[in-house]
């Protein structure tokens, strides 16, 4: 005797749809890390904000760069926090650029 197994519509052999990347802006981690900071708790904003505690979990280990971009200005509404490319990065792409196109 064999077992059936009733699967729904999107689980199929490994399928299944996978949650969309949720954009968390900065102004909402610090909102959040304002939250925990006093004691709350983390289920409790994790809920409220429709997320997994994992995700709020990672944002307070982040606590102190999140922070620092908030300290120096950067929008509240950015979504990614991120460097910027230095004199050196700059100056290799052009070379690069240029090696290419004399391969051709």
């Amino acid at each position: 005797m064999s077992r059936s197994r009733h699967k729904s519509s999107g689980d199929v052999a490994g399928t299944a749809e996978k949650g969309q990347c949720q954009v968390i802006t900065v102004e909402t981690k610090v909102k959040i890390i304002e939250r925990v900071e006093p004691g709350e708790k983390l289920l409790d904003v994790a809920h409220s904000y429709n997320m997994n505690c994992s995700t709020i979990g990672t944002i307070l280990k982040n606590k102190d760069t999140i922070m620092e971009r908030v300290k120096s200005a950067v929008p509240m509404m950015s979504t990614i926090i991120s460097k910027k490319r230095g004199k050196v990065m700059g100056e290799m792409e052009k070379l690069l650029s240029v090696w290419m196109q004399d391969q051709h």
